[in-house]
């Protein structure tokens, strides 16, 4: 099974519960390594936007990040509505790319 990588852009909604959302995305980050499916989930900050994070994933396919959705400590996560999704970015290592070739 081919891994579900992605790169998330998201932004703080709010800049004045920037340090709120900072201990969020580090708990959900911690949580979130724990789950099954979960290959890789680190949360990073812009260093030249503040309040933007890049979260940098990887699932044992697409059906483990829907399950990611599910989990009770995404949901409270997503619930506090400190942060808005900028952009996903799908993404393919080129180690598979060269094998289509």
């Amino acid at each position: 099974m081919n891994s579900y990588d992605l790169i998330a852009r998201i932004r703080v909604t709010d800049p004045q519960r920037l340090e709120e959302a900072r201990k969020e995305l580090a708990l959900l980050e911690r949580e979130t390594r724990h789950e099954p499916g979960c290959l890789q989930f680190s949360v990073f900050e812009d260093n030249d936007r503040e309040g933007d994070f890049l979260l940098w994933e990887s699932w044992r396919g697409k059906e483990s990040l829907d399950a990611h959705f599910e989990a009770e400590h995404t949901k409270r996560c997503l619930a506090l509505g400190l942060t808005e999704v900028v952009e996903i970015t799908p993404l393919t290592p080129v180690e598979r790319l060269g094998d289509a070739a």
